[in-house]
């Protein structure tokens, strides 16, 4: 793969300049001396894999990670929205005001959908483009519709649930969730119960993958278990992913061990198996490890417990490649929670950053920027209502290319105290019907999320609209979800490979490493299609403020201001990612697979290497208490490689386990206090 040019830039007073980009000069070994890296050893443990960091060439680079958008398109004006057009947003928001708070409790695309079929909901339905009610919903055999539902927990809601002769899938008592089938026309009985709080379509996911691992050679793990004697022993190593259909018999041809454990339930039922394809590379870079599997399947409360569950069976490491296209993008949501609470327990994560695109490879699908009123035309001109400005009084963003699920909306308050009420409107090519919308109120206790389902049908070429319906200009975050902007920005990877503990990994073709370990000689760049950060969180989980979004003067402050100005001051609002690279283009046994790309592939890469460090940590930990998480991560990210024009900003580089590195690490007999024991080796 030939090296990307680009020229990178920033959003200065809402207007583009660019600034040309040079590779900085590439940094000195620092010298080793072993005879200090010995005595470091003698304290123990802990100390004995911080000295890795010691003797380690490192050539991790902090890439600029300002927020970034592509220049502004001239395009017509906002008068080029067509009379009728104007007139069917002027219903939708006369149709949002005519809702009684029950119906508020309901997603709109639900909502269009069930009045489409329902006489009662008559004064809901939309007069015009069909489109509006095809919601892509999951429907059974008995008709039933897959619903998430948020309602506060009881006995009595339980009892509710059932005489609706709902089928109930999984139900999170510590989440306020239930996953639920149910019949269309019971869904506003439901919306009736004083515990319900919200009711909408079951929420889609993307796995992340599009098969011994290449990957063994290219992240020079082979000769880390010849070096040292290591295998992942005494480790276990976790996947989530969809299904593992294909275990049994990739277990009978040896491309899996006997002893893989399974969470009861959550096999993921009829999938594609990834999750075998994930554990094949972990088993190929670790074969001593033990493996262990549960779906990432089944709502963003079921994927959260089943982490927590996966910790408590014994998992040291977990791996998965599974997003929900609705997670909080600034703030940490329920599964990024669980992330944190496992890490701390010891559990290293790692999660696939995504393959939704970068800006650096002009394949961005996000534009993450403040929200800047244009007064709309007749007839909702000067009734209060605004439409965002894309630049040069441009009320619309075009779709270069179509994502395969969602356009999301989410805005900077916190999950169930949203007061500012966005719309988010799907206009075709010629601006004159309204395609789809999604008008959910927010008035104080709602998520502040906006969904369109463009599953249905291609929207290349087609619009996207932000309308604010009440409130004050927030940060928004406006995502295709593979699709692609014209008007763009970085900030794609969000959620919880976003998670203040989560390492998120992205993409390299292992073509690149020429079927040799990756070293300071090749120039490599990131997948096209891998996601790129950073990420802003403004919002703790319990929705406080971590930074100020406005200033002394109340404006609220730009994107580009807070990840500039403020970044010293508040850091951990700013997540730089993703965190490592790591190969994909791979084979494995797994059918579907035998050519696997995407981040789904890297990840486990990385799963199969914090294996083989954890091996070294176990035969120590006897000596001293036991070494944090974070730890462990500074020891991975001190080992890894960045080099050549990495156009996404990778905070630490690829990640290796062996090859040029020179590092000093005991060998047998040091734990009798052989100190000649010390020997530099590759790890």
């Amino acid at each position: 793969m030939s090296t990307v040019s680009f020229v990178s830039g920033r959003l200065v007073n809402r207007r583009w300049v660019a600034t040309q980009s040079s590779s900085p000069a590439s940094p000195q070994p620092p010298s080793c001396d072993a005879n200090i890296a010995a005595k470091v050893l003698q304290s123990g443990a802990r100390m004995l894999l911080m000295a890795l960091t010691v003797c380690l060439y490192s050539t991790a680079l902090m890439a600029d990670t300002e927020l970034s958008a592509k220049p502004r398109p001239t395009a017509p004006s906002a008068s080029t929205i067509q009379p009728q057009a104007m007139a069917q947003i002027q219903w939708l928001m006369e149709e949002k005001q005519r809702r009684s708070a029950d119906l508020k409790k309901i997603d709109t695309r639900l909502l269009f959908a069930l009045a489409e079929q329902q006489p009662a909901l008559a004064a809901h339905r939309p007069p015009f483009a069909s489109a509006l009610s095809e919601a892509a919903l999951a429907r059974n055999r008995q008709g039933q519709i897959l619903l998430d539902v948020t309602a506060q927990h009881s006995a009595d809601y339980l009892h509710f649930i059932q005489s609706l002769e709902a089928r109930i899938v999984n139900t999170h008592k510590r989440y306020d969730a239930f996953r639920i089938w149910l019949a269309p026309d019971a869904v506003q009985r439901l919306a009736e119960h004083r515990n319900t709080r919200w009711i909408k379509p079951a929420d889609p996911f993307l796995l992340s993958g599009t098969n011994v691992s290449e990957g063994d050679i290219a992240h020079a793990t082979n000769l880390t278990r010849a070096n040292f004697n290591v295998d992942g022993s005494g480790v276990m190593s976790c996947a989530m992913s969809d299904s593992v259909d294909a275990l049994a018999a990739l277990q009978a041809s040896g491309d899996l061990p006997p002893g893989v454990t399974v969470l009861p339930g959550q096999d993921g039922g009829a999938g594609t198996s990834e999750g075998t394809a994930l554990m094949e590379i972990i088993f190929d870079l670790a074969p001593g490890t033990d493996l262990g599997f549960a779906t990432g399947v089944g709502g963003q409360a079921q994927m959260a417990q089943n982490i927590l569950d996966l910790a408590q069976a014994g998992c040291d490491v977990i791996v998965d490649d599974v997003l929900y296209l609705t997670e909080p993008v600034f703030q940490d949501g329920i599964i990024a929670q669980a992330v944190d609470t496992v890490f701390d327990q010891g559990v290293l994560y790692f999660s696939a950053a995504g393959n939704s695109g970068n800006l650096a490879a002009g394949t961005a699908g996000v534009l993450e920027d403040l929200y800047t009123p244009a007064p709309l035309p007749p007839p909702l001109a000067g009734n209060g209502q605004s439409a965002h400005d894309f630049g040069g009084g441009n009320v619309f963003n075009t779709i270069t290319a179509d994502g395969p699920a969602l356009f999301t909306l989410q805005w900077s308050e916190p999950f169930g105290q949203a007061a500012s009420d966005y719309d988010f409107i799907l206009l075709d090519s010629t601006m004159t019907t309204v395609l789809a919308a999604s008008t959910n109120v927010q008035d104080g206790d709602d998520d502040p999320l906006e969904a369109i389902d463009t599953s249905t049908r291609d929207d290349t070429g087609n619009v996207l609209l932000i309308l604010q319906f009440a409130g004050v200009p927030q940060i928004f975050n406006m995502n295709t979800h593979r699709g692609r902007l014209d008007v763009a920005s970085n900030g794609q990877i969000f959620g919880h490979p976003a998670a203040a503990s989560a390492s998120a990994v992205a993409a390299i073709n292992v073509n690149q490493s020429g079927g040799q370990p990756f070293d300071l000689d090749n120039d490599f760049t990131l997948e096209p299609f891998s996601s790129d950060g950073p990420r802003l969180i403004f919002f703790n989980p319990d929705g406080s403020p971590i930074i100020p979004l406005r200033g002394e003067n109340g404006v609220t402050l730009s994107p580009d201001y807070i990840k500039t100005e403020m970044r010293g001051t508040f850091p951990a609002s700013i997540r730089e990612m993703p965190d490592f690279a790591a190969v994909d283009g791979i084979s494995t046994a797994t059918p579907g697979f035998e050519t696997f790309f995407g981040t789904s592939a890297s990840a486990p890469h990385t799963a199969g290497i914090a294996a083989l460090l954890l091996e070294v940590q176990i035969q120590v930990q006897p000596m001293n208490d036991p070494i944090l998480a974070s730890e462990l991560i500074d020891v991975l990210r001190s080992n890894a490689l960045q080099r050549g024009e990495m156009p996404v900003a990778v905070n630490s580089g690829i990640m290796m386990g062996g090859g040029e590195h020179d590092l000093g690490i005991f060998t047998d007999g040091f734990e009798s206090g052989d100190a000649s024991a010390w020997t530099n080796g590759n790890f």
